[in-house]
């Protein structure tokens, strides 16, 4: 069975191997095809916000007056995802149509000899992990900034300050640089030490560096943004812990974050996807601010279904599982002699310490 696999995967690479194929208008092809798709899909959602009455199973819980904001809110943010959506698109198309990456990469070989550095791997990686945070922060930067001083502050969320916004800004940077640099000569290495069998010993990596993510994410990264400070004994821890205990629920920690400095929004999380590891309850003190004892049980009654369901282990399978297809995916275009690319350049993308993928809100 394997021999017939591994006969059509070659089968597929020698036509692959084909300086005719016209690679690049293949590949804008696809990302027309996928954003148009997601527009069409986003547009279907933002005609919902006409609507100027609740389904009838909101009218009892939700009044007119909150149904219209929230519609004119949610306009708004579709609205803006609009733009930055398509700003993403077009910036994905230069970097294809005009090689970008290729230009960057060259550009990062540039700073080095600035810098008198010699040209290893390692260092050109580094150095064009840098470049491109720099190339990226700005429309970052902006996009960023209108949400949260246009939009937010329009409907009375916003909290911060410029000051905080542009501080936020440079802590991510700093972070991105004094973490992913040497991640990246970590990934260097792993690849050039184990060779043909590169694949498995990346995505194992990829899992270490995941499970390194949930642990120092919320004890020395998120700190560095936000105040957490733990949940006074009372009526609403007790009602938590209850909860916890009730769904077997390993909870260790049980905190308040001071998300009032930044938006007026509310929210709770739990956090730690290792089995028998440290698990976080961390509520908004908005929340705490905005709800009842029972509210606030009944939001994290739906966290931490997550993790009854089993969410988090299935949600890092499936992680590990697209590492896995797009490493194997990255080694197999390798062979492919019309394709000369270095080795970071053309390998896939992974966001190994975002808190997105582990955090269920």
């Amino acid at each position: 069975m394997w021999e017939h696999v591994t006969t059509h995967i070659q089968a597929a690479e020698k036509f692959l191997d084909t300086p005719e194929i016209p690679w690049k208008s293949l590949i804008t092809s696809l990302l027309w095809i996928v954003y148009l798709f997601e527009t069409y899909v986003s547009w279907r959602q933002y005609r919902l916000y006409s609507l100027t009455t609740p389904p009838k199973a909101l009218m009892a819980h939700v009044s007119h007056e909150d149904f219209v904001k929230s519609q004119r809110y949610g306009r708004d943010k579709a609205r803006f995802a609009f733009v930055s959506d398509a700003v993403a698109h077009m910036v994905n198309l230069a970097s294809v149509t005009y090689n970008l990456s290729a230009h960057v990469w060259v550009w990062s070989g540039y700073v080095l000899d600035w810098m008198k550095v010699a040209h290893s791997e390692k260092a050109l990686s580094g150095a064009n992990l840098v470049l491109g945070l720099m190339l990226q922060m700005p429309v970052g930067f902006i996009l960023g900034a209108y949400r949260n001083f246009v939009i937010e502050e329009r409907h009375g969320f916003n909290k911060q300050t410029w000051s905080m916004y542009c501080m936020d800004h440079v802590k991510q940077c700093l972070l991105s640089v004094i973490l992913g640099v040497p991640i990246m000569a970590l990934i260097v290495s792993v690849i050039r030490w184990a060779g043909d069998a590169f694949v498995v010993y990346t995505v194992l990596l990829f899992t270490a560096l995941i499970l390194f993510g949930t642990i120092i994410y919320p004890t020395l990264i998120q700190p560095l943004f936000n105040k957490l400070t733990p949940l006074k004994e009372g009526m609403l821890r007790d009602r938590v812990t209850a909860l916890a205990s009730s769904l077997k629920f390993p909870l260790k920690h049980l905190y308040v974050i001071d998300g009032s400095k930044r938006s007026s929004h509310s929210n709770a999380y739990f956090y730690g996807v290792i089995p028998g590891g440290s698990k976080h309850i961390v509520i908004f003190d908005t929340l705490i601010e905005q709800s009842t004892t029972a509210e606030i049980e009944a939001v994290l009654a739906h966290e931490l279904g997550h993790w009854v369901y089993a969410h988090p282990s299935k949600l890092l399978i499936i992680s590990l599982s697209n590492n896995y297809f797009t490493t194997h995916s990255f080694n197999r275009f390798l062979s492919i002699k019309c394709f000369t690319v270095p080795l970071l350049l053309g390998f896939p993308e992974q966001d190994f310490l975002s808190p997105n993928a582990l955090t269920f809100t």
